[in-house]
């Protein structure tokens, strides 16, 4: 009798078992899907996020670039309308500069607007102008690279501008005229910047050369004697 009721307690207890390993195995596989949907949630949330987020910041810095464009637009009027004042008074007094433009001139606010954008929101944000922003943010463009000034960022917005714009462009005819020298301007400052890194690569690369040798000549102690050696010391070269 005991040996019968061990027995019976040994099938419940393995029965007991068996239904808690298989319990804890579909919980375990249940665990692990839920997990993998919720790291493949996490993962597309913050990629989506990311993508709404560029695309906002892009669009926000194309109208911080149309706003400057009307307020340049706006502050040449003026200055314009100012000079032809003056000539008609023949005053010799000056325009106070614009506050809202922090004192610069209209065409150099453009170029500090462009500076302000992030260059992985450049492009995004170069695309929301429209045709007429496009053709006055040029204007600008051939200002400032007249000027010397911001080549590597005018050159840059340019290509794009025109790459981007390229149908619109060509079937408008009042563009052709400064798109040529909206060319000329680029080809000519890239050109300068080009030979100025390599007249200044060159020069470097003279200079490690005397310093090397004189640094050989130092070290060089073979045919000289402790007496020149010492004395070379005390030299100012």
């Amino acid at each position: 009798r005991e040996r019968e009721l061990e027995d019976m307690f040994d099938k419940v207890d393995g029965s007991r078992r068996e239904e808690n390993t298989a319990d804890a195995l579909m919980k375990a596989q249940k665990d692990g899907e839920d997990g993998l949907d919720a790291d493949e949630e996490e993962d597309e949330k913050p990629q989506s996020e990311a993508a709404v987020k560029q695309s906002i910041l892009s669009v926000s810095s194309g109208d911080r670039i149309m706003e400057a464009i009307e307020m340049a637009d706006q502050e040449t009027k003026e200055i314009s309308s100012f000079r032809k004042l003056q000539e008609e008074r023949g005053g010799d007094s000056q325009r106070a500069p614009n506050p809202l433009l922090f004192g610069m001139s209209p065409s150099e606010y453009v170029l500090w607007i462009l500076r302000s954008v992030k260059s992985v929101d450049l492009e995004q944000s170069l695309l929301v102008l429209p045709l007429n922003h496009v053709e006055r943010l040029m204007h600008y463009l051939i200002v400032n690279l007249q000027r010397h000034k911001g080549v590597e960022l005018c050159a840059k917005v340019s290509v794009f501008l025109v790459k981007a714009h390229q149908a619109q462009i060509v079937a408008n005819r009042t563009m052709m005229t400064p798109l040529r020298e909206l060319q000329n301007l680029v080809r000519k400052r890239t050109t300068e910047a080009r030979d100025t890194v390599g007249f200044n690569l060159a020069a470097m690369r003279m200079v490690a050369r005397i310093a090397n040798e004189k640094k050989n000549e130092r070290l060089n102690y073979g045919e000289k004697s402790m007496k020149d050696i010492w004395g070379e010391l005390g030299k100012i070269s």
